[in-house]
């Protein structure tokens, strides 16, 4: 029995020390601390011509899209939200709207509406045109030739919610006064007989003044709508802020070596509209993402495996022994 009990003694120890400690641990704990939000739904995918999202893999943290020379590409940015959003779209560091050196508190962006997607086609020429997005060698891409090298090989999106503003309040309502009340001492007169008549003159009744409409206040302007596809002006400040959490190495090239760029290809027809939009943030974006590209060669080198794809795109191996019968008779691809 004593053993049973010295049991039960120390149990009865533990559990307060035990509720005590945790206690002291919760209560370390700021009073006003909160969980990190989730970053916003907003994303980006790389098509094809035909509407086919490439390939994508995960490495270091980062991602890299699987790209092959001579093929033509779209960006597709997604809006899951109720309200509209900004879309600003770099390709190998040069605005995919003016051409100019990436930045996105001066440079335009696309509009995209709630619960919507935009095709973003190339770079673009005017409000109907545009350059197509085309894989191609680094030095014959766009960025190269622009005189951004160090660029090359990498695509970003920064998304910019719009500012929320609050309905005017309705305007009063306008009401009808109340008569003025008859003076007590009115009632103490020696002219009043108690019939609620006087036997004097009648004083005058008094006029109802009629009180002025009030005017309704004017409502703010009500913005242009926006369809898929439309491009504005920025009216954000033309000298960039600080950006707090952006990550320095993704759209600032390191310099280092890439076996695709992005040219500025042939001009194709993509219509566009010039809407207002006014961010939340002129100078912070809500969420910025990049990912990078390069052909199987360059991600192999990177140490990504590229066989869960097949042999497609697996170069074959260079076989340098002479051939006794070097004619096929099967349609070779182009070099």
């Amino acid at each position: 029995m004593a053993p049973r009990t010295l049991r039960y003694l120390l149990a009865a120890l533990v559990i307060p020390v035990l509720y005590f400690a945790f206690g002291a641990c919760a209560e370390a704990r700021p009073p006003l601390w909160r969980p990190s939000p989730p970053p916003p739904p907003y994303s980006f995918t790389v098509e094809d011509e035909n509407g086919n999202a490439l390939p994508t893999f995960r490495q270091g943290g980062r991602t890299f899209l699987l790209g092959e020379p001579g093929l033509r590409y779209n960006i597709r940015v997604r809006n899951p939200t109720a309200q509209r959003v900004e879309a600003v779209v770099s390709v190998d560091g040069r605005d995919a709207v003016s051409g100019d050196p990436g930045d996105y508190v001066s440079g335009r962006g696309y509009v995209i509406p709630p619960y919507g997607s935009v095709l973003v086609d190339g770079f673009r020429r005017s409000f109907a045109e545009v350059a197509t997005f085309r894989f191609t060698s680094p030095e014959d891409s766009y960025s190269a030739r622009m005189g951004t090298p160090q660029n090359v090989g990498v695509i970003g999106v920064a998304f910019f919610p719009e500012r929320v503003r609050r309905p005017p309040p309705p305007p009063p309502i306008a009401r009808r006064p109340m008569p003025r009340p008859v003076p007590y001492d009115s009632y103490d007169s020696p002219s009043y007989d108690g019939r609620g008549a006087s036997n004097d003159k009648a004083a005058p009744a008094p006029t109802m003044q009629h009180p002025r409409a009030v005017p309704p206040r004017a409502s703010a302007p009500a913005s242009e709508g926006a369809g898929a596809g439309e491009a504005r002006r920025d009216r954000a400040p033309a000298k960039r802020d600080s950006a707090q959490g952006a990550p320095s190495d993704d759209l600032g090239g390191s310099g280092s070596v890439n076996n695709l760029g992005t040219e500025f290809g042939e001009t194709r027809e993509s219509v566009v509209s010039s809407v207002s939009f006014e961010r939340a943030s002129p100078t912070h974006p809500a969420l910025l993402t990049t990912l990078r590209y390069d052909d199987a060669d360059g991600l192999s080198a990177r140490g990504i495996d590229l066989s869960v794809l097949g042999y497609y795109y697996r170069r074959p191996p260079m076989n340098d022994e002479p051939q006794a019968f070097p004619v096929s008779h099967f349609a070779q691809p182009p070099p």
